[in-house]
């Protein structure tokens, strides 16, 4: 390993910061393909939004506007993050092998970095487009039992996440709430209605 200690001691602080942020989460991105590929955790982190309505539009139904407002592209994912990290990380260590300055390195890292943030939000949300798309019948889920994600804020002010089996499929689903306190990660919820299309409506199993 003594190639790889007169490596990281020519580095640099800036480039061991980057190193470390390239190398695990290089690790992690290669292993998240390969879940992908072999089709575990496909819906992780993914956004089902169809983008059918539009935020700016009067007409959408009242109980439909919370999960259109949310229906912005989602850009802070994890898969998006590790990407972030990884690409930054390995583009900010080869323009510092090339000779450029810290600060630009700083900045190229940056700036590769947010673009596979981005590209990483726009596959993930095209994936998931094709995968659901007149496959999932989201009213299969009524009454169903679902696990919370990511926290669901209390009367429908904000989405959040569900996970659950819907079709012998386990997905990754929008669900917002008519409770008055928030839900939290990993509470056991059932779902009680559909709204807009693609989001659910769910209640804390302990309020039923």
């Amino acid at each position: 390993m003594e190639w790889f200690s007169v490596w990281w001691s020519n580095l640099g602080l800036v480039g061991q910061i980057m190193a470390c942020a390239a190398i695990p989460m290089s690790v992690v991105m290669i292993l998240q393909l390969i879940l992908m590929i072999i089709g575990v955790g496909f819906d992780s982190d993914s956004d089902v939004d169809d983008g059918s309505v539009d935020i700016n539009d009067d007409t959408s139904p009242p109980e439909a506007s919370n999960c259109g407002n949310a229906s912005v592209l989602r850009v802070f994912t994890i898969r998006g993050i590790v990407a972030f990290f990884a690409l930054g990380g390995w583009a900010g260590l080869a323009a510092l092998s090339a000779g450029l300055h810290p600060i630009w390195a700083v900045q190229i890292s940056l700036f590769i970095g947010v673009c596979a943030l981005l590209l990483a939000a726009i596959v993930i949300r095209l994936a998931l487009r094709m995968q659901t798309s007149g496959n999932l019948i989201l009213n299969n889920a009524i009454s169903k039992t679902a696990d919370v994600y990511i926290r669901i804020p209390s009367g429908r002010s904000e989405k959040g996440k569900v996970t659950m089996l819907l079709q012998e499929r386990f997905v990754e689903l929008d669900a917002v709430t008519d409770s008055g306190t928030d839900i939290m990660p990993n509470s056991k919820v059932e779902v009680v209605a559909v709204i807009d299309g693609d989001c659910l409506v769910v209640s804390p199993i302990s309020e039923n």
